[in-house]
């Protein structure tokens, strides 16, 4: 290990808690202005969803390969590459004419974050030894729930009393200093190594089959599940082609011996993908709800939904001292219980009183605070020591999929419900409660809350499988 000074090495884990935090603040941040880009550039729902949507498609394809990439050519090299792409794209979002440009810079912003997201952990692991390097990685941790935490709130208040274009304005000039701060910090700190192999087949074949299960929802939606049919066909063959590709190559992007060999890591993983599937959509759903639908303005709608980040931070430190302490199974379980029980009285109570919808959105925070930490823990525990790194590699694979499914899913609902008329008026900035369009809405809602709560039960049977 390089030997470094205590100020560059403070300066390293400022620079890898900043880009930590950038991955979880802009995904959420742009979900949460979706309505208020509806109305200044009057599109339909059936287009706007695609600004938060191709920010996470990079993520489950590519961050795995491109992690192997900084392995073998320099971490901090591509480190730099990230928040570039960052800077490049947040600058065309605040300039965006229109929303196609937008749409194009969600996508740079995500295949920074598709950089930046794995190499935050592996430049801590690199340059911290053993007595210091779990401090730095939680300090990494608190990062991405800090950026969890704050997106409504700051994206409400920056929208608000600023302008849209300013969340991009900022996401640049956090980039900037991000940039310069590692250029200064970690010269000389890359130790290139020649020989290692990426699978660069197996993470195309695996992007190609998700963007065309993703592309063939949202076009269904609005044109009927029969005509883009050979879609699916496309993604479910490109799936099986992974699975094949996978078992024969050297350096597979997953290990899928590890699911077939191992039940606990199979249940956590597959855990995880069930946990986010049934909670990423909720943000973007209630901030389209609270200010397309009631017309709430985006600071009181982004307060509405503080309350879930802010549990889930403050209470994955106990639950994961609890999981060490009671199994962290059993804990991940409790959770997931948790979370259907949220997602039944988003169902049962009035959501037009937006107090009903805080109570239930701390209780899902509640519930995600005891599952997330307690189940990366079943993961990890559940494989040798040498297989960390590519364990660690998979379950974000699992979470990101998870997102971007979820998001995807409760879009086709929406727009599949509202249909092609009814997804124009949805951003004409009136209040549409007691019409045809607010009832619509609430029914597809509803749908994909039925959706999750199915989903988190389940959760909770995969959650305490494990290993005979």
């Amino acid at each position: 290990m390089i030997r470094i000074d205590k100020a560059r090495k403070r300066l390293i884990l400022f620079t890898t808690s900043l880009a930590a935090f950038q991955t979880p603040y802009n995904s959420t941040v742009l979900s949460f202005i979706t309505p208020v880009l509806g109305k200044y550039f009057h599109v339909p729902l059936y287009v706007l969803v695609y600004v938060p949507i191709v920010y996470l498609i990079p993520l489950p394809t590519l961050m795995i390969m491109l992690g192997r990439i900084s392995d073998i050519y320099g971490r901090a090299r591509l480190f730099r590459i990230g928040f570039i792409l960052f800077i490049i794209g947040s600058l065309i979002g605040a300039l965006s004419p229109n929303i196609y440009v937008l749409i194009l810079s969600s996508l740079l912003m995500g295949l920074g974050s598709s950089i930046l997201s794995p190499g935050s952990p592996a430049i801590v692991s690199q340059v911290f030894p053993e007595g210091e390097r779990g401090f730095a990685l939680g300090i990494n941790a608190m990062s991405v729930y800090l950026g969890l935490t704050l997106a409504p709130f700051l994206g409400g208040v920056i929208t608000q009393f600023l302008g849209w274009r300013f969340v991009f304005i900022i996401t640049t000039a956090l980039s900037i200093l991000g940039l310069a701060i590692s250029h200064m910090s970690m010269r000389g700190i890359d130790i290139p190594r020649r020989g290692g192999s990426v699978d660069i087949l197996g993470s195309m074949t695996y992007a190609t089959a998700l963007l065309s299960i993703v592309m063939y929802l949202l076009l269904s939606a609005m044109n009927g599940w029969a005509y883009y049919a050979y879609l699916l066909i496309i993604g479910m063959a490109l799936l099986f082609a992974f699975v094949i590709v996978e078992g024969r190559v050297r350096s597979p992007m997953l290990d899928l011996r590890l699911f077939t060999k191992n039940v606990s890591f199979m249940a956590g993983n597959v855990t995880a993908l069930l946990n986010y599937i049934s909670t990423y959509a909720v943000p973007f759903l209630l901030s389209l709800y609270l200010q397309a639908v009631l017309g709430y303005s985006p600071f009181i709608a982004g307060l509405l939904l503080v309350p879930q980040p802010i549990f889930m931070t403050a209470l994955s430190p106990v639950s994961g001292k609890l999981s060490d302490r009671y199994g962290s199974r059993e804990i991940a379980a409790l959770g997931m219980g948790i979370i259907g029980l949220a997602f039944i009285m988003l169902l049962l109570l009035n959501t037009r009183n937006v107090i009903n919808i805080a109570i239930s959105l701390a209780i899902l925070g509640i519930g995600f605070g005891f599952f997330s930490a307690p189940n990366t823990n079943s993961v990890m525990s559940s494989v040798t020591p040498d297989k960390y790194g590519v364990a660690s590699g998979i379950l974000g694979t699992m979470r990101f999929t998870g997102q971007l499914l979820s998001i995807t899913i409760a879009s086709t609902i929406l727009i599949n419900y509202l249909g092609r008329f009814a997804a124009l008026y949805l951003f004409a900035g009136i209040i549409l409660t007691n019409t045809i369009i607010y009832q619509s809405f609430v029914v597809g809602m509803k749908t994909m809350l039925i959706i999750s709560a199915v989903l988190s039960f389940i959760g909770v049977y995969t959650s305490l499988l494990r290993s005979k």
